[in-house]
């Protein structure tokens, strides 16, 4: 072998063990567990905190969707934090049953700097219920969401994640992408993760914490993914995140690439931030420990996302073809090994994702998006472009649930 057929005989080993690890968490995910359905009376009382920041037309909607929750009124409050708001938010959320706490400060911008603010103002005001549920302001909680994490609280769970969905998948390419996106992670890692014991990750929208967890760790996640940042940070303390697929958070997705370019710039760039932060604690845990979740915390932060995971992947395909390509050899052989896995991987979560005919045909765009992914992450880098906190656009707004 030469120099060139050593590099790619390194890139296969790589990719090979990434390919792997994914299939890990998709069996233990898809694996048949014997359902236990136990009907609990509602016991726990819910304080629901919806972070906003100029949203006049939106918050009617979210703060309608939790008070239209198939559970008990006298068991949860919602307080809206209007951040910084310059438009009628506030004016909104006070026609509504629901609690708004005006926060103004220009300097520590972003959901983490507001969760530690709505968190000790919360505090002051004695407001002292049995766990928080944290949903965006762009949000549609499903009628059952706060029924099921109670169920879950009274069996034991101290931190919650529910099933982060998209709003009218169907309306754009962009959405149905992201559906999809979302089953995959969802369903094929997230899942696989809670089941093997390990922590799963936090979104943003839709966690609960129970309030002792908040009382002993505080919010010192402020970083520009406060989510991602206050999971592993729990996790070094050995407070897991459990998966709860069956509770749902409906959210908007910006209805094109143009308008999704400012969130996805801003998760790269995080979640390089926290790599640089946790990777070295994560294995060091992971040795410590001999803890397996500590170690797939490290992965998570190591591996890119699986969009660019699968441009990374054909593009070194593409590479290998054009330039080392000899025949039906060994080399070859493991690429086939290598696509073909994640080919059915694919498969595998958009067969579990239920999709419409629309969005599946939406799916012709796929390869558009990867190298749209690639791009946007390579500039972002280039330019470090939204290290800060920026408002996502969205486009088009629409005003019906899903």
């Amino acid at each position: 072998m030469n120099s060139l057929q050593y590099m790619f005989a390194a890139v296969e080993a790589v990719l090979l063990f990434v390919v792997g690890y994914l299939y890990l968490l998709a069996l233990a995910s898809v694996w048949p567990q014997k359902r236990t359905r136990s009907v609990l009376s509602p016991r726990t009382k819910f304080a629901v905190i919806v972070p906003a920041h100029n949203e006049v037309d939106l918050i009617h909607r979210t703060v309608s969707s939790i008070e239209n929750q198939e559970y008990p009124h006298r068991l949860f409050d919602t307080f809206v934090i209007a951040d910084n708001c310059t438009d009628e938010t506030v004016a909104v959320v006070r026609q509504s049953n629901a609690t708004c706490l005006e926060r103004w400060d220009s300097e520590r911008r972003g959901k983490g700097w507001v969760l530690r603010w709505a968190f000790q103002r919360l505090d002051e005001r004695n407001v002292q219920p049995d766990a928080f549920v944290i949903v965006d302001a762009d949000s549609v909680l499903a009628p059952e969401f706060l029924r099921i994490m109670d169920n879950k609280i009274q069996g034991g769970a101290k931190v919650l994640q529910g099933y982060y969905d998209v709003l009218h998948p169907e309306s754009s390419i962009t959405g149905s992408l992201s559906y999809f996106g979302f089953a995959l992670s969802r369903y094929l890692r997230y899942m696989g993760r809670t089941r093997l014991g390990w922590s799963s990750n936090l979104l943003g929208n839709g966690m609960c914490f129970r309030r002792d967890i908040i009382q002993q760790f505080g919010w010192p996640a402020t970083s520009i993914v406060e989510d991602l940042e206050y999971g592993i940070m729990l996790l070094l303390q050995d407070v897991r995140v459990r998966f709860v697929p069956e509770a749902k958070v409906f959210a908007e997705i910006p209805g094109s690439f143009r308008l999704s370019r400012t969130q996805r710039v801003r998760w790269d760039l995080g979640r390089f931030a926290v790599r640089n932060m946790y990777l070295v604690k994560l294995l060091k845990a992971a040795i410590r420990r001999r803890d397996g979740a500590f170690l797939d915390a490290a992965l998570e932060l190591v591996i890119p996302p699986f969009s660019l995971f699968m441009a990374i992947t054909a593009g070194f395909f593409i590479f290998f073809l054009g330039v080392s390509f000899r025949g039906t050899d060994a080399l070859f052989s493991l690429w086939l090994v290598i696509v073909g896995s994640l080919f059915i991987y694919i498969l595998i979560g958009l067969v579990m994702a239920k999709g419409s005919v629309r969005m599946y045909k939406n799916l012709i765009y796929a390869p558009y998006f990867l190298l749209w992914r690639v791009f946007i992450a390579v500039t972002g880098a280039a330019t470090q472009e939204n290290k800060d906190w920026r408002k996502t656009k969205r486009g088009n707004v629409r005003e019906s649930a899903h």
